[in-house]
């Protein structure tokens, strides 16, 4: 029987702030980073070393990951190509994460390479990453739908799946980049890489784009997936894909999970204060719904008016 339990990943710091253009301080961003580690978050994708060029909110990369030092085994990083694992592992990261379209268009569009490039990068990245301990997992971009290519065939998501695997990744994370996935289109998808693959090398990266984020989650949970990519707040957005915008949010999503009978880590009224915290860092109300509403534990929200005698 698969275990309830989720390894849950909260990407805000990485994937939800890189689509801001206001300028983030780097005490905010490990603001955010150990505010989410203290709230049990067993995984935080802390930033990126890419091209400030390409994502100039990101360009305090270093920084950031000498401000962890204490907790690099909770942290991951995301490396475009191998000159950022090289700068990662420079800096004494342990876990990076190397994104892959899975369109030609997107591919080229995200790293100016063809995906049968970005493979053979991944043979490389995941040698050398091997070779100093430190591992790698893949996220498989536009995996439901691509803004310059429209739908993607669900069996070529799986092909490119199995083929990441093959190359040494160790997690796959299946991603809903521009947020079109449906519950049908999700139960459809692992339903086929079911066939190929066991689902616990399988992450879900969900975006709420259309309002489906939290559902979706779920529907991949009822599926037997057990590793969820989410950000505090809701924060978030890929720069290079039109349209698409937050990520689905942390606390909602695990809230909705624990009623689905899942387990997890993290305590969500301790995320709900590090959504707060963010809102007030980033001066803008967040997409987030609960960290705005507060934990309902079935106890009233206001005190009973009494009358006096």
């Amino acid at each position: 029987m698969t275990s309830p339990h989720v390894l849950w990943t909260d990407v805000a710091p990485r994937d939800g702030l890189q689509n801001i253009d206001e300028s983030v301080s780097t005490e905010a961003k490990l603001r955010l980073v150990r505010g989410l580690l203290a709230a049990g978050v067993p995984r935080v994708e802390a930033t990126a070393f890419v091209s400030p060029r390409w994502v100039p909110q990101l360009a305090d990369a270093a920084e950031v990951i000498a401000g962890l030092r204490d907790s690099l085994d909770r942290v991951r990083v995301l490396i475009p190509n191998r000159k950022g694992l090289d700068l990662a592992l420079q800096h004494g990261v342990r876990d990076v994460l190397l994104t892959i379209g899975a369109t030609e268009t997107f591919n080229r569009r995200n790293v100016n390479r063809g995906v049968d490039q970005s493979l053979a990068d991944l043979a490389d990245i995941t040698q050398v990453a091997r070779d100093a301990g430190c591992t790698v997992d893949v996220a498989l971009s536009v995996s439901f739908g691509c803004p310059f290519e429209g739908r993607v065939d669900p069996h070529r998501v799986v092909e490119l799946c199995t083929r990441i695997a093959g190359l040494g990744a160790a997690e796959i994370g299946i991603a809903d980049t521009i947020g079109v996935a449906t519950p049908k289109t999700v139960g459809a998808m692992l339903a086929l890489v079911a066939e190929r693959l066991p689902l616990e090398r399988i992450s879900m990266h969900f975006h709420d784009t259309r309002g489906l984020g939290v559902v979706n989650v779920v529907t991949a949970y009822q599926a037997g997936v057990r590793r969820f990519d989410g950000s505090a707040g809701g924060v978030g957005g890929c720069p290079f894909a039109p349209r698409s915008t937050g990520n689905v949010c942390s606390e909602d999503a695990l809230t909705a999970l624990e009623a689905a009978g899942a387990s997890f880590d993290a305590d969500i009224a301790r995320l709900c204060d590090v959504s707060s915290q963010l809102e007030a860092d980033l001066g803008r109300a967040l997409p987030g719904k609960l960290y705005r509403a507060g934990v309902w534990r079935d106890e009233p929200l206001v005190a009973p008016v009494t009358s006096g005698g």
